[in-house]
């Protein structure tokens, strides 16, 4: 089937009479029944926001129609002509697309739980019209398309744009996935079976969420094509945006960069309010104190990043990799519009793994499917946040508990007890981590502290239990049995306000 699809652009009637679509459906009702009528003739039509539930379309040629925000639940489409068709943010829940010819469709944010899309053709494609003008060209796009328990199984899917999509227990079986995009999906519970995977991009852990992998299809993987960034380019690109925002859009322009990556060191403290930086790496970025509101950081890469302090309430992460980020003191809480409407931060199915959130601000978040196992949370804010499906760190277990306070190595606290005086290798407000002699202590034992930093006054008491003792290293972990006002008055005045047990 040649990839080049030139479909005549009707003249008339005109496309958003109804009347001409009752009749097309009734010849077209009357031609799969056997009873005379013809095969309907929708290219190029304007259906968009219709409701064509219970419509009978299968073997319809909609090639360049525009059906975006269509109700199309259950609708049987099999084998239907939807070469480079809109189907933007169409429902198309329980459809059936078998054989479908959907090449160069768009089915950004398209709905399209348990649909059947089995043999369906998503490749590239170009459109023309009788006149010879371009439509639409590449492969189809289904973009943040939800397709939980779609069937795909060997669907024709090679070079196409998923990102951010929905895949959830989606059956891919023999599907040919290769060279697509698949950044920031959701492959839990998919079955992967025979699927083609070369140069696909995709996250490793996000492809060992699904079941029965093909042999080699970790080695298949390709790594996306990210442009670098230098400092010279990124220092002019941040200096436009930041104009652009303070003459109100008159002078500058905005930030605006996808799948590229950045020179970490240079986003310190800098105003990227409304900025798009999707599908970018940042790995490690310095971005601690800067302004990031109402941002799009979409499906980023930002694992080990210092965003210490960062102000990015309404802010859009979905998807995004904060595992091991700093982001003690940052407001990831709603931002507020005209019209006294707010507009929540968006981290669902973000990874927080281990991050540091001391006295982060995350009211009223959007926190759906995010992972915040072995995430420091001291003083976390979650009022109001939207936690379903969100995976956390135990309660009950001891050492999560002591995961989930911050550590420091600086300033070196000096630790006397029965024992004699010992520096600490790095402490909390949860207790101490001690460079002494193994021999000295044994588990469970309770015994009083002095805890002191030098050049901060008089040493603190307080009682202690010893919960670990690696001999190797000569570390001594201590729980605070319990932390006192007095003592956490002490420590907060040596460490920077962001880090400050309430």
């Amino acid at each position: 089937m040649s990839s080049t699809h030139t479909t005549a652009t009707p003249a008339t009637p005109p496309a958003r009479d109804l009347e001409f679509l009752r009749r097309e459906l009734g010849l077209h009702r009357q031609w799969q029944e056997g009873k005379g009528g013809r095969r309907a003739e929708l290219q190029f039509q304007d259906l968009s926001g219709l409701n064509l539930k219970g419509a009978r379309l299968a073997e319809a040629r909609l090639a360049g129609a525009n059906l975006s925000h269509c109700i199309l639940e259950g609708v049987d489409l099999s084998r239907a002509d939807l070469f480079g068709a809109d189907l933007e943010g169409a429902d198309l829940s329980s459809a059936n697309l078998t054989g479908a010819d959907l090449r160069g469709a768009n089915l950004h944010r398209a709905i399209m739980a348990d649909v059947i899309l089995r043999g369906a053709d998503f490749r590239s494609g170009t459109l023309t019209d009788s006149n010879g003008a371009k439509r639409r060209d590449g492969a189809a796009v289904l973009t943040e398309a939800r397709l939980e328990r779609a069937i795909l199984c060997a669907a024709k899917l090679t070079g196409c744009d998923l990102t951010g999509a929905d895949l959830m227990d989606a059956d891919l079986s023999g599907a040919d996935l290769s060279k697509c995009v698949m950044l920031g999906v959701d492959l839990s519970g998919a079955n992967l079976s025979g699927a083609q995977l070369a140069g696909t991009m995709v996250e490793a852990d996000m492809l060992s969420r699904g079941r029965h992998l093909p042999d080699g299809a970790m080695a298949a993987l390709a790594e996306p094509p990210r442009r670098l960034v230098p400092a010279a380019e990124l220092t002019a690109l941040v200096n436009a945006h930041e104009a652009w925002i303070d003459s109100g859009g008159e002078r500058g322009t905005r930030l605006d960069l996808d799948m590229v990556e950045l020179d970490v060191a240079l986003l310190h403290g800098r105003n990227l309010a409304g900025a798009r930086l999707r599908r970018c790496r940042l790995t490690g970025a310095d971005c601690a104190d800067s302004h990031l509101e109402m941002a799009d950081l979409s499906y980023s890469d930002l694992r080990d990043a210092m965003l210490d302090g960062a102000v990015l309430a309404g802010a859009t992460l979905r998807r995004v990799n904060l595992a091991g980020a700093h982001l003690a003191g940052a407001q990831l809480t709603t931002q507020p519009m005209a019209g006294g409407r707010t507009w929540p931060t968006n981290l669902e199915g973000a990874n927080l793994r281990g991050a540091d959130l001391t006295n982060a601000v995350l009211a009223g978040a959007i926190l759906r499917k995010a992972d915040l196992g072995g995430a420091i949370t001291t003083g976390l804010n979650l009022r109001g946040a939207d936690l379903t499906g969100a995976t956390r760190t135990a309660a009950g277990d001891d050492n999560a508990q002591r995961r989930r306070l911050r550590r420091f190595s600086q300033p070196v606290l000096v630790v006397g007890s029965r024992k004699g005086a010992a520096k600490t290798r790095n402490w909390s407000f949860g207790g101490v981590a001690l460079d002494a002699d193994p021999a000295l202590f044994r588990e469970g034992e309770n015994m009083t502290l002095l805890i002191a930093a030098p050049g901060a006054g008089d040493p603190v008491p307080v009682t202690a239990e010893v919960v670990a003792i690696e001999g190797a290293e000569r570390t001594i972990s201590l729980k605070f049995a319990p932390l006192t006002a007095e003592l956490k008055t002490y420590l907060n005045g040596l460490v920077a306000p962001r880090y400050r047990m309430g």
